[in-house]
């Protein structure tokens, strides 16, 4: 596993990548981390063609800041896969880093214990990237990555497949497909719409705006309750589930 960490203060990377050591050591994987203190030098990093499996990111780093950053990674590079691990020492910062889509949100100053559970996170995502959703469509047999598939959506007798690579559509229902994904990555926000919630760019009260730039209308008298749903999702996001302290 590629790891990449990028903060400015010498103390915080040396402490994380001593810690991420600890871990690789107990539960017996291979890691190879890399440190930058600059934001341009892991923006030129990426831009010649090197990836990483994770990366912990500062906010308040020099000459490009954390959530411009991760804009590049998201919205230029159109790299989904990556782990980005906000660090910082301010929590308000949190819901600032929606658009960026972070796996989690770590406050200084990092502890074994959050640092392990993260990993453990990761490495179950990571782990579980080769389930897939099988379908047929005019008797091909289609077999597409939870991972890779934006939305969902009805459309009459049939179901729409919206995904990274290509869409796809069969006969089917969506009160079937839902039983059937990961909960804790799709969300039902209309009786049309099944969404991945890891590709939503912009959430509103009355829609949301997916990576691919489709804005897909929430079902008005379900509004307030997927409003606490998404916010309960996003807290999560940023290890704020006080069953993970």
């Amino acid at each position: 596993m590629e790891i990449i960490i990028c903060d400015d203060e010498v103390r915080t990377c040396a402490g994380l990548e001593a810690l991420l050591e600890e871990y690789a050591a107990e539960r017996n994987i291979k890691l190879h981390t890399e440190v930058f203190f600059r934001g341009d030098t892991v923006k030129q990093y990426f831009s010649a063609g090197q990836e990483a499996d994770v990366l912990f990111l500062d906010i308040r780093i020099p000459a490009i800041d954390g959530v411009e950053l991760g804009a590049f990674i998201r919205d230029e590079l159109e790299n989904e896969k990556m782990c980005i691990v906000y660090i910082s020492s301010r929590e308000q910062y949190a819901l600032q880093l929606f658009q960026n889509r972070p796996f989690d949100f770590l406050i200084k100053p990092l502890e074994r214990q959050k640092i392990f559970q993260v990993m453990d996170r990761i490495c179950r995502v990571m782990g579980k990237e080769i389930r897939e959703f099988e379908f047929q469509d005019h008797g091909t047999l289609h077999r597409v990555p939870w991972q890779e598939i934006y939305y969902f959506q009805s459309d009459g007798r049939k179901v729409r497949v919206f995904t990274k690579v290509k869409n796809y559509c069969f006969y089917g229902k969506l009160c079937d497909i839902e039983k059937k994904v990961p909960e804790k990555l799709f969300l039902s926000i209309h009786k049309s719409y099944l969404i991945n919630f890891t590709y939503v760019r912009e959430y509103h009260y009355e829609w949301v705006q997916m990576v691919n730039g489709d804005v897909l209308g929430i079902s008005k008298r379900n509004r307030a309750e997927i409003r606490k749903v998404i916010m309960e999702r996003e807290m999560d996001a940023f290890g704020s589930n006080e069953s993970d302290s």
